[in-house]
């Protein structure tokens, strides 16, 4: 759940300008139906069977739902303990009226033409702006995809649009007591038009923003099945040890790198000014490397410095942050 790129396998996605440079119809322009699925994404409209596969879907920027009644989210921003991976699908949900429970998350590739924060311009998660940055454009997204699935429920039935409305995955007419959920509409919902205006639910009428929801992110970190950014090995990719000076502002006077060269799995000593890393093919051989290195510091003007050194700094620059003053703070 942490990092799953399946959507990253594009296909069929025009070049765009820029993210942040999008006007609304363009971000809201869809995909075509391919393989029974819903396709909403911030690309053109792309020809009618560029899938990957008969059974696949093509990415797309947010939304992905399958025959299958998978409900697949891309997260175009990054969870780092802050909530992202739950409070960004609630956007999305909210609109297109569905439960957090039955969505599937999956970690947006990189790719700024289509993940670009609109705030910051490029594809980054920083600056407590992933909600402000989301908050219409994703809620959009699941209202136009909302809107596409309604109105192929109704063609379907045959009835005006209006007597029908979504809720909990499903589209459903009460007059005649009929419902179908959203997989079953998929293929027709993506040759829907185009919702040229959504009109997003009022404050008091959300189900999911505002309420308190179990973070999405925490059953695949504690049973394991989570991939870190660490966890990922490219081919090729090599693990470095890093040894820094010790003291601010020290800088490295020697280093005897001959044990750790002899290490099997060390395949290169990188010397800095005040730092030295070992790079090797796996962990163990850049652990092993790094203790291996015989380095002699130069600690430089601060060799000396010490905690009360810092207190009696402090003091004289301000009494109230050293022992002068009422406290530390």
């Amino acid at each position: 759940m942490i990092i799953d790129n399946h959507v990253s396998r594009a296909a069929g996605l025009r070049e765009l300008s820029s993210a942040s440079g999008l006007s609304r119809r363009g971000f809201l322009q869809a995909g075509a139906a391919a393989g029974g699925g819903l396709m909403l994404s911030l690309s053109l409209p792309f020809r009618n069977g560029e899938a990957e596969a008969a059974d696949a879907f093509v990415p797309n920027a947010f939304i992905r739902i399958g025959s299958d009644e998978q409900i697949v989210l891309t997260m175009p921003y990054v969870e780092m303990g802050q909530g992202t991976y739950t409070s960004i699908p609630m956007l999305i949900a909210e609109e297109l009226e569905v439960d957090l429970k039955q969505v599937r998350l999956e970690h947006a590739p990189p790719n700024e033409k289509l993940y670009a924060n609109p705030l910051l311009g490029v594809q980054a998660t920083g600056n407590s702006n992933a909600i402000r940055g989301a908050w219409q454009p994703l809620r959009q997204a699941g209202g136009a995809a909302k809107t596409m699935l309604v109105a192929a429920a109704a063609k379907k039935w045959n009835v005006d649009p209006a007597s029908c409305h979504a809720q909990s995955g499903e589209v459903l007419h009460p007059p005649t007591v009929r419902r179908l959920k959203y997989g079953a509409l998929a293929a027709d919902a993506a040759r829907m038009p185009i919702p040229e205006n959504v009109v997003l639910k009022r404050p008091e009428n959300f189900r999911l923003i505002g309420t308190p929801a179990k973070r999405l992110d925490t059953p695949a970190k504690v049973n394991g099945t989570a991939v870190y950014g660490i966890d990922v090995r490219p081919p090729g990719v090599k693990i470095a040890t890093v040894a820094q000076s010790p003291v601010v502002g020290g800088r490295i006077r020697n280093v005897d790198d001959t044990a750790a060269k002899a290490v099997k799995g060390v395949s290169q000593i990188v010397r800095l000014d005040n730092a030295v890393a070992v790079v090797a093919d796996h962990m163990g051989a850049a652990k092993k490397g790094l203790a291996a290195l015989k380095i002699e510091w130069d600690d430089g003007p601060h060799a000396k410095l010490n905690t009360e050194e810092i207190a009696r700094e402090l003091d004289q620059g301000h009494p109230s942050f050293g022992r002068g003053g009422a406290e530390y703070r």
